[in-house]
Order: C-alpha cells, then sequence, then structure tokens
C-alpha cells in the first residue's frame, strides 16, 4: 500500500508542473540583464507565488546600472503581480536582480532584448519550470559545460541540449543530488551559433522537477534567453570575439605538484614585439581553492592559478605584461600550497600567447 501512494504522490506532483514547463519559475536570488539606451522606458513584469504556507516573503526587485549603481528598488507583495516601469538613463547592460526569498515569481521584460544570467558566481535557480532556453557557443569551441543540481532527494530532472540543426547533444534524466559537471563535445558546424537547453520533469516515476540550480562555463557567454533574436546585444562584445594568436610558445608540459612544492622551468623568448597582447595559457587539473596554485614569471607578481575543482581540469588564460617577459632565457615557478585537500595538483600544459586579440579566460 505504501508503495502505491508513493507512485500515486509522485504522479500528483508530475502532473502538477507539468503545466508549468512552458514558463520559467524562478526561486531564491536570479539575475536577468537588459540592453538599455538612455531615454528608453522598458517594463519589468514580475507575478509573485507563495511556495507554501510558512514563506511569507515578498519579491524584491532591484535594477543595477551599467556602472554598477542600484538606480531602484521595489518589492512585489506575495501572490500580485506588479509591472514596473523603468527609465534608462544610461546606454548599456543593466542587471534585473529578481529575490524570492523561499517562494517562487515569473519575470520577463518588454521594451528591450534580455536573458537570464547564466554564471558559476550568479547560476539560474529555477523551481518546477523552465521554458526553453537559447544560448550562443563561440566561434571555434570545441567543448563547453553544462553545470546542474537539484540537490533534495527524489527532486530531479531532464536536460536536453539541442545543436543548432535541433539534433539533440545530450539527453539525460537524473536525480542530480550533487552538482555535476556535464561536458558538451560541440560537433563540427555547431560553433558560433545558437544552442537550446530545456529542463522538464523527470521521466522517472520516482523523481520529479522542483529546485533546479545550472549554470555554464567554457566558451559560452553566460546568458540564456527565451527569445534567440534577444541574446545578440549580450554575446556580441569584443570579450566573445575570436582570439588572434600570432605566436605560441611552448613552456612545458606535465608538471605534479605535491602539496606544498614547488618546480621550476626555464624557456625562451626569441622576440618581444610592440603593440601585442601577451597572455600565459595554463591547464590545470584538481585545483581545489583560491591559490592553491600559484605562478610566478620570472621572479614577478604570484598569480593564483583559478579553482578548476576536484578531480577536473580546465584550461586558462590569463592576460601579462610585456615587461614580465625578457628576450633570451626566461622562468616560471609553480608552486602548490597545501590547503585545499588535493595530493596532488596538475599543470598539464602552458604556454606563452601573442597577439592581437586574445581574451581573458578565467571561468565565466
Amino acid at each position: 500500500m505504501r508503495g502505491m501512494l508513493t507512485v500515486l504522490f509522485f504522479t500528483i506532483l508530475a502532473a502538477s508542473t507539468a503545466a508549468a514547463q512552458d514558463e520559467t519559475i524562478l526561486r531564491h536570488d536570479n539575475f536577468l540583464v537588459f540592453d538599455g539606451q538612455a531615454g528608453q522606458s522598458i517594463a519589468i513584469e514580475v507575478e509573485s507565488f507563495q511556495k507554501s504556507a510558512q514563506y511569507g516573503e515578498d519579491v524584491i526587485v532591484e535594477v543595477i546600472d551599467p556602472d554598477s549603481e542600484r538606480t531602484l528598488r521595489e518589492l512585489v507583495p506575495l501572490n500580485e503581480t506588479r509591472v514596473i516601469d523603468y527609465s534608462v538613463a544610461a546606454d548599456g547592460a543593466h542587471a534585473v536582480r529578481i529575490s524570492t526569498g523561499w517562494n517562487t515569481a515569473t519575470a520577463s521584460i518588454s521594451g528591450a532584448a534580455w536573458a537570464l544570467v547564466a554564471w558559476r558566481d550568479v547560476p539560474i535557480n529555477i523551481c518546477g519550470g523552465m521554458a526553453p532556453l537559447h544560448f550562443k557557443v563561440l566561434e571555434g569551441a570545441t567543448k563547453f559545460v553544462l553545470h546542474l543540481s537539484a540537490s533534495v532527494t527524489n527532486e530531479g530532472a531532464t536536460v536536453r541540449l539541442y545543436a543548432p540543426d535541433g539534433s539533440v547533444v545530450l539527453d539525460r534524466t537524473d536525480d542530480f543530488d550533487n552538482e555535476e559537471r556535464i561536458d558538451i563535445e560541440v560537433p563540427e558546424g555547431a560553433d558560433d551559433a545558437i544552442w537550446r537547453v530545456t529542463v522538464t520533469n523527470p521521466e522517472h516515476e520516482r523523481l520529479y522537477l522542483d529546485d533546479v540550480l545550472l549554470y555554464l562555463s567554457g566558451p559560452v557567454p553566460p546568458y540564456l534567453a527565451e527569445d534567440p533574436e534577444h541574446l545578440a546585444p549580450f554575446v556580441s562584445s569584443a570579450r566573445y570575439q575570436p582570439d588572434i594568436i600570432d605566436v605560441t610558445v611552448p613552456v612545458t608540459d606535465r608538471i605534479a605538484l605535491q602539496a606544498n612544492t614547488s618546480e621550476t622551468v626555464t624557456w625562451q623568448m626569441q622576440e618581444l614585439p610592440q603593440d601585442c597582447t601577451y597572455a600565459l595559457r595554463i591547464g590545470a587539473n584538481d585545483v581545489d581553492y583560491p591559490r592553491e596554485l600559484i605562478v610566478s614569471i620570472n621572479g614577478g607578481e604570484e598569480i593564483a592559478v583559478p579553482i578548476t575543482g576536484n578531480s577536473t581540469s580546465d584550461t586558462f588564460t590569463l592576460l601579462i605584461p610585456r615587461e614580465a617577459l625578457h628576450t633570451g632565457e626566461n622562468s616560471i615557478k609553480f608552486t602548490q600550497y597545501a590547503g585545499g585537500g588535493s595530493n596532488v595538483v596538475v599543470v598539464e600544459s602552458a604556454q606563452i600567447l601573442i597577439g592581437q586579440r586574445i581574451k581573458e579566460y578565467r571561468g565565466y
């Protein structure tokens, strides 16, 4: 009897969320971004929903302008809908914070292109439904990462990724009890194009869609839009244009560093042209916390390699001044400082890049 009741319980939950699949229901803190032009008026529509009788928070709506100034703060009472008019005073991208506490809300913007921010430090938090969302895979990308979790027991999701031609690149149903890093290979010809992601009720009798956190990393701008045409203002800046690299100088291949150890390697630079951008590109594995892996070029400033995660790898591009390098012999010191719990931190490769345009990538 208990088993039958359990199945019935999850069936009812699945049915209750089915109607929400075509809209994005937000929970906790989320950020929208819109492309504003001085003098225009836009409207932010927010509808608040009470998740449970024990939660009584109103929805907080804030606008942060391109100068990082908070120019609006309003409350949307519980179970009400508000259309908030906003007069744009400056050109550029504006952020809109939607904070629901433990309740939920839907939000949209009219009068300007807009998208949801899906970045590691500002993930999307949905609850019970998400509209199909679109994102841009940059030119030259060969892979990127989708991060997703539904951390409560019996909550889960079916996640699908669609390439520009409509083919399904990922189709996975899971409980996602721990945040998962899902590596996505970009098929040939599918870069420099718009992709689509859906998160729907799990196709599993003992799982249901409720709280899900997701974000993107790698060569994909961290913006998800219901209307693919709204992505253009956010993915066309110089930050997302292909690198123009004229020279790649190998520094070292694989170096495994035990805790509290260092290793120094040397390499030669033939010339240091003027009016170029210089960068250090490092592939690293198992960097678990800030300042666990430190590099120093020619005894100069200590540079912390960003976190990759436990037993995972990432490649980072860190801009450096031309003055940090010498014609002739150069040296770089790699140090692992204990504290992150890693027995070994691995430098998988290191290169010096010289070019006309090189983007610094520390993880979106």
